[in-house]
Parts: C-alpha cells; structure tokens; sequence
C-alpha cells in the first residue's frame, strides 16, 4: 500500500492512496526504534561496502556499553534516492526495535560503521562512529520513539544521519542543529558525529518507515523480456507513435551537461527536439504547443508504468484512459508514453499564497506544485528523466538502440 502526507488545517497525517487516514497503531510498551542512517553521495561506494558493525546503547546507570546491534543486520537502499542507506534486519528494511524504561532511559545511542574504500586510497577502510546523546519526551501521540522522525513531518528538527563526507554536510541534513559536532579520526581513520537528539513519541502508524517497508523500488524488480498483457491498452494510451530515431537522438541529447537555471530547463535540447516533432505531427492541432515531457515506462508485464522521475510513484496504465489524456501522449513500442505539457503560465492564489497548475497540452490538468511559478520547473524533471532513461530503463533503451541501428 503507497502512502501519502496530508494536511488538515495545522495538523499532518498519512493517508492511503483514495484520501482515507492510515488506521492508528500504537506500541504496546514504550519502544526505541533504532533506525542508523548513512548518506553516500559516491558513485565508488556501493552496497556491499557498507557494514553496520556497532550498535551500543549506555544504560542510565551506566557508562558501560550494552550492544543492541541484532545478529541479522542488514543494509539496504530503501529509498528512491540512492545514496540513503538503511540499517535493519533480515525481515526489516528500516531499523528495529528495543523496549524502553521511561524511568531509566539511556543516556546515548552510539552507531559504528565500516566502508570498504577503492583501492587506489591511502587507507582501505574507512570507520564512521556516531554518538546520539538521548532524550525521551512523552506525548499522547503514542508510545514509539523512532529515529525516523528525520523523515517526518511532526518533529521537523530532529535529523539522524550519518555521513561518508564532510563535504556534503548542509542545512538540509542538519536543520541548524548546533548541537551537531563533526570531527576528523585518525585512529581508525575516519570521521566522527556527535549531536543530541530529542525524540518526541508517537505511534507506529504515524512512521513513513512502516509504509516503505513493503515499497517495491524499480532497481529491485527483473525487467520483463517480451509483454504478453496490456498490450492493446498501452497502444490505445497514445494518439501517436514517436520514431525511435527522435525518440533516441532525444536522449542522447540529454547526455551532455547543461547549466540552466530553475524555469529554463524548456531549453533542454533533448526535450526541444521532442516538443518540436510533437508541435509537427500531433494529431489534434490544439495540441500542439508542447514545451516539456513527462515518462513513462514498463516495465513488468503488467498493468503499471514506472515514471522516468524516481521519486514519482507508478501509475495504473488505465489511468489515462480513465481521465481521457490520449490526446497528450505519444507512445514509442510496447515499452514507453510520452506525456506533453505546455509552458508552466498559469498562477493560482491560494490560501497559503501562489501556486503554480501544470496543465496538459490537451488542456486537462496535471498538477498544483503548491509553490509559486518562480520555483518550480516541470522540465527539470523531464530533462533529468530522459538524460537517466539508459540506467534507469536499460533494458527498454537496448531495444530502442537495436530499433534504431538493428543489428546486422
């Protein structure tokens, strides 16, 4: 079950797809849901050298360590967004659990991780410690002290992450927390985080953590050889067919490095070249007046696409029969639709100030960013998604490369 935040007045909730609250489940006993964290921004670095290899805890009346590291650890992307990565078990992807004595809680929370590095550096391994000095504050929210409130809504300043470079350490991971101390080791080499870190309760469904759990991401599935379902329906999805030579030279366009600001990226010569075939061949002449793309994907032979954007969720491919969007898709084989939208011109004022409504080029709406036109460009997304369409869709670019040089 995808979930979503929703905002009712001043107050937030997980809701599930059709609008209706997640049901509230709470901890028996008051928890610590331990959650260690680690950002990789490096291409070098992967999974496999990555370990989790210390979990203390210090009792409250005692310096001296308990080891709460389970003999199942395991690390995981689980997000999108692969350069977070997650220590749980091997049933849980997103930490776990120990109970907790709110009369003698522990004084800190000490995680130690160990990376292979490439072996063209100085030290092979790099050891990354990170002391959490602990407080517990009770709420009626529920009873679950989790350390996934570094990704949700009701305690915006508690950020639990830790990190393989100095370098990318901002605002954003550490929300101003002047309690945040980075250091520099040299036995063992590495880098050493101390913060204190302040965990309101609340309850289990109140977690983003609990939804991702059952997440499928693209990366984990085995892309299908041949579609034997929902064929028809994916051709039925777009007025058009693009060629595999514009649709190809499109993202080898993308390849190149660009330098645009936000509410240039139209410019994009990869989604010029798109919008212009589009703007020449589209059947309906109202339509015509494209300036940027979203993607879509199969992936599995089923009845879902996968979004060339990674942190948008998949989407029933009856969806755009279902809203009467043909008119604004072009389809390339089996495998891709090409959603087109005019230049983002129309502001809506609402309650919290301007917004910005994304339209189709069939007039039909797409989206309201909820941020005023200034700060926000669709086309970012549908550069950026073309331009990662190899490794993100590799199988469906093998075929497009094949339909436009067919071997010989």
């Amino acid at each position: 079950m995808q979930t979503a935040i929703a905002k009712i007045g001043d107050a937030s909730l997980l809701v599930t797809p059709d609008g209706k609250p997640v049901p509230h489940k709470d901890a028996e006993q008051p928890t610590f849901h331990i959650q260690p964290q680690l950002f990789n921004p490096y291409c070098d670095i992967g999974l496999s050298d990555i370990s989790l290899v210390g979990a203390t805890i210090a009792p409250h009346d005692s310096t001296e360590p308990v080891s709460v590291l389970p003999k199942d650890v395991m690390i995981r992307q689980p997000y999108p967004n692969e350069n977070y990565y997650i220590a749980g078990t091997a049933e849980r992807k997103m930490g776990w659990d120990i109970p907790l004595d709110l009369d003698a809680t522990p004084q800190w929370l000490d995680l130690t991780w160990e990376v292979q590095m490439p072996s063209d550096l100085e030290h092979p391994v790099l050891t990354i410690y990170h002391r959490f000095t602990l407080e517990f504050i009770l709420t009626q929210q529920g009873q679950v002290f989790s350390m996934d409130q570094a990704n949700t809504f009701y305690d915006p300043n508690a950020r639990t992450i830790s990190h393989i470079s100095l370098n990318h350490i901002d605002d954003s991971f550490t929300k101003g927390d002047k309690s945040f101390k980075s250091y520099r080791m040299d036995y063992p080499h590495g880098l050493a985080f101390y913060q204190t870190l302040i965990l309101n309760s609340c309850a289990w469904s109140d977690l983003i953590c609990t939804a991702q759990e059952d997440v499928i991401l693209l990366r984990d599935i085995e892309p299908a050889q041949s579609f034997q379902t929902h064929i028809d329906l994916h051709r039925q999805n777009a007025c058009i067919e693009i060629p595999a030579a514009v649709f190809h030279q499109a993202i080898c366009d993308t390849q190149v490095e660009v330098d645009f600001e936000i509410g240039e990226y139209d410019c994009s010569p990869g989604l010029q070249r798109l919008c212009r075939w589009w703007n020449e061949n589209a059947p309906i002449l109202g339509t015509r007046r494209a300036a940027f793309i979203a993607l879509w994907c199969r992936v599995e032979d089923d009845d879902w696409y996968w979004s060339g954007w990674d942190e948008c969720p998949e989407w029933g491919m009856e969806n755009i029969q279902r809203y009467g969007l043909q008119d604004r898709c072009a389809r390339w084989g089996d495998f891709v639709i090409l959603e087109f939208f005019p230049r983002q011109v129309s502001r809506l004022e609402v309650a919290q100030g301007a917004s910005t409504e994304i339209l189709g080029v069939d007039g039909k709406g797409y989206t309201d960013t909820g941020l005023a036109r200034e700060d926000v460009d669709e086309a970012y997304h549908a550069h950026y998604s073309l331009q990662a369409f190899p490794k993100r869709f590799p199988f469906a670019w093998e075929k497009l490369k094949a339909a436009v040089h067919p071997p010989t």
